[in-house]
Order: C-alpha cells, then structure tokens, then sequence
C-alpha cells in the first residue's frame, strides 16, 4: 500500500477535508492540495491545529469541516503493507482453526491476540 493509496483513503468523518503531511527538517508538512492549505507543525496535532485554522480562514466561515491529517513516508507505507500481510494472516488462520472446531478462547492464544481481535477477524472475512 503506497501513501497514494492511504491518502485516498475516505476520511472517517464524511465530512472532513483531509490533507496529506511529510515529515522535511523536523517538521510536518502539508504539501499544496486541492483545498489550498499549506502549513507545517512540529507535530501532527499542532500541523491539524494550523490546517483547521488556515482552512477557516480561507472559506471565510465561522463552521468549517475538521480538517483530518494523514502523514505519508516510505515507513508508514511500509507499516501499512505489514498490516494488511498481518490481517490476512490472522485472518486465515481464525478461520482454518474455527473451522477445525477451535475454541474463541483457544484460538486468541494460539495467534497470541485478544479473543476480540480473533472474532473481529472472522467478521472481515
């Protein structure tokens, strides 16, 4: 998964503006987009802080959308990738033991995770 991919992603409030955020020099950056917003932060808070400030002030309104921040890096790609390798491992091997009549219990630890995880798991099947 690249941070193209993640950046698409849909925002999980609806109505958020998302901006994208590289980490140059010790700062958070928001690279130009299409809501014109360009500022930097020491940190991912204080970078969403100025993007939400900056995009009140370019709509010119009181009620404007939160603004959501997804950070991008070779890194984070790479966590995402490990994730998604990790969620269909978890979930092969939920559904491979359920299957041979394992319990919830018996299960959660043999994946060495919360029984939680391991029905969630089956669910995203």
């Amino acid at each position: 998964m690249t941070g193209t991919d993640r950046a698409a992603e849909p925002a999980t409030d609806a109505n958020a503006v998302v901006v994208s955020a590289v980490r140059r020099e010790g700062r958070w950056i928001t690279p130009a987009d299409d809501h014109g917003i360009v500022v930097h932060g020491r940190t991912l808070r204080g970078l969403q802080t100025s993007a939400q400030q900056a995009l009140t002030l370019q709509l010119g309104a009181l009620e404007v959308p939160p603004v959501q921040v997804r950070p991008q890096s070779a890194a984070l790609d790479e966590l995402a990738t490990a994730r998604l390798r990790y969620n269909a491992a978890l979930c092969h091997a939920v559904q491979t033991l359920r299957a041979d009549g394992a319990s919830w219990t018996d299960i959660a630890q043999a994946c060495k995770t919360r029984i939680a995880d391991v029905q969630a798991a089956l669910d995203n099947l």
